[in-house]
């Protein structure tokens, strides 16, 4: 159920008329219908207003419930992981697009956004892939944007635009941005690998030494 559906139905539990709503709140019949049907919204100082009149908080008058959209962005993004894991990295970069207008604001849907972008855009080639190179590393911006600086995905971000202004030729940029970055020494798994004891400190020095070994291998292939 949507705003102009739980609207109707509050309207329509308390005996009221399109016209006696409207009279209410000092506006026109026709307001009230265009916000029943979806067509627009109240502004947003008479959603309190509304929400006392029905004895309603705002987000349940706007039927917003936060732990449904957590489970429905995971389960979102469980589908894409999936698409991309079976190959099929356009659609998955179809299905994300598609859906990015319920998730405007949200770090971590940006975030996934630009890491499909970026993984499409190296299943393509020309011009094309350019289009797709530039949208990443826009994408990109906008999660640093949207994050803050707060998590780590800033860092991923800047990283994945890093990989993009390389694919694109623009080495100095890259080069510019890579030097924001925090340095190997302070990542989290040097860290936890120091901080760690016994048992613990073994396994996290194996996963740092992991993540060292995919670094050679990676460059190793990029020398052959």
């Amino acid at each position: 159920m949507d705003f102009g559906s739980n609207l109707k139905k509050l309207r329509k539990a308390k005996n009221l008329t399109q016209e006696s709503l409207a009279e209410c709140l000092n506006v026109s019949p026709q307001t009230i219908s265009k916000w029943e049907n979806g067509l627009s919204m109240p502004d947003v100082s008479l959603l309190p207003v509304l929400a006392d009149y029905f004895q309603v908080s705002v987000d349940s008058l706007l039927m917003h419930d936060v732990s449904t959209r957590q489970e429905e962005m995971k389960a979102l993004a469980q589908e894409i992981h999936a698409l991309v894991d079976a190959g099929k990295v356009k659609d998955a970069y179809a299905t994300l697009k598609a859906s990015m207008g319920k998730w405007k604001l949200s770090v971590g849907m940006n975030h996934l956004l630009c890491w499909v972008t970026y993984q499409y855009a190296g299943e393509t080639r020309g011009e094309e892939r350019v289009r797709l190179l530039e949208e990443a590393a826009a994408q990109a911006d906008r999660v640093i944007s949207l994050d803050g600086g707060e998590t780590g995905r800033t860092a991923q971000a800047k990283m994945t635009k890093c990989l993009c202004l390389k694919d694109l030729g623009r080495m100095k940029e890259a080069l510019a941005l890579a030097e924001s970055l925090p340095s190997l020494y302070s990542t989290r798994e040097i860290v936890l690998a120091r901080i760690s004891e016994g048992d613990i400190k073994k396994e996290r020095i194996k996963t740092a030494m992991q993540y060292l070994d995919e670094l050679k291998e990676s460059i190793s292939k990029e020398e052959r």
